[in-house]
């Protein structure tokens, strides 16, 4: 790429999130039994959303893999990988796996002109949620179907080549950019608190529902099939609201009916009780609109 093309492009350094690398001659069959994500379907140059969960159902961690030379690996927050290593590492008892963070810069990029993004270049994937895996980069293409007025996000694990880089313009801008596309990878207390179906993983693909036995599956399947998923996240604004941290609570009235798990600013992602979608919310005192999310929000009905 030219100086030119890369002025068009925003650069920001992701400090806030890690990549676990899940290595070895088991590592497939090991994950296939960990994660909601079906890991034996995925090609080379696949990239998917995956729930990791408990025995209850109860979301442990969310994240982005891929595929890597001999094994996968997981982008996630930082806040939350050290304890994911440790939970997970516990279930490997004779399996030849093994977990690490690995020490790879996290570079967020995106651009509003799309005759860059069109512009052949073998380390940028043409489709969102493709990877390239290279030596020293692996590269995935995110959803940008947000009104932000970007035609293409990426992340990077590792470096960039130089011809294909530009001097760092931010920082830790790939949260809110999946915020807006309705996508959560939750941070440290979040975990363990909801089931995947209430982070709305099963309508961004990230559970399989075809695959065999897998951590916490029992109850997200009957959860499913029965249609008692109660629960879903939205993308809400509260305009001129400050300091609004995980945990802070939605109201109906002066009833709690949902939590915000994820905030940047005015915008948030919030759990809440699916029923009271179209009701008068609000947090903080400060009346609260959902946004719309690049997909549709429903739940689903008893097939039982």
């Amino acid at each position: 790429m030219s100086m030119l093309e890369l002025n068009s492009w925003t650069f920001s350094e992701e400090q806030d999130f890690v990549f676990v690398a899940v290595r070895g001659e088991d590592a497939e069959n090991f994950l296939q039994g960990m994660l909601t994500q079906n890991v034996k379907t995925m090609g080379p140059t696949d990239a998917r959303w995956t729930a990791a969960c408990n025995h209850q159902g109860r979301t442990a961690a969310t994240s982005l893999i891929v595929r890597i030379p001999n094994g996968f690996g997981m982008l996630m927050p930082k806040s939350i990988s050290q304890d994911e290593v440790d939970r997970l590492s516990k279930f490997i008892l004779r399996s030849k796996v093994e977990i690490e963070i690995l020490p790879e810069p996290i570079t967020y990029f995106c651009s509003d002109d799309a005759k860059a993004i069109d512009r052949p270049c073998p380390a940028l994937p043409r489709e969102p949620m493709q990877a390239f895996v290279g030596d020293s980069v692996i590269v995935v293409r995110l959803p940008s179907n947000d009104a932000q007025g970007m035609h293409g996000k990426f992340v990077a694990i590792g470096k960039i080549p130089d011809d294909m880089y530009a001097p760092i313009k931010a920082h830790n801008r790939l949260a809110r950019s999946l915020m807006e596309e309705g996508i959560a990878l939750i941070e440290k207390p979040e975990s363990l608190e909801w089931l995947p179906q209430a982070l709305n993983m099963d309508l961004i693909g990230g559970i399989a529902f075809n695959k065999g036995c897998y951590t916490g599956q029992e109850i997200i399947s009957k959860t499913e099939n029965l249609g008692k998923v109660k629960r879903r996240m939205f993308l809400g604004v509260g305009r001129g609201v400050k300091d609004l941290d995980e945990g802070t609570e939605v109201f109906m009235e002066n009833e709690p009916m949902g939590r915000v798990i994820q905030s940047d600013g005015e915008h948030f992602l919030f759990v809440l009780t699916y029923e009271y979608m179209d009701s008068e919310l609000y947090v903080k005192d400060v009346p609260v609109e959902i946004l719309p999310l690049p997909y549709e929000v429903t739940v689903p009905a008893s097939v039982i």
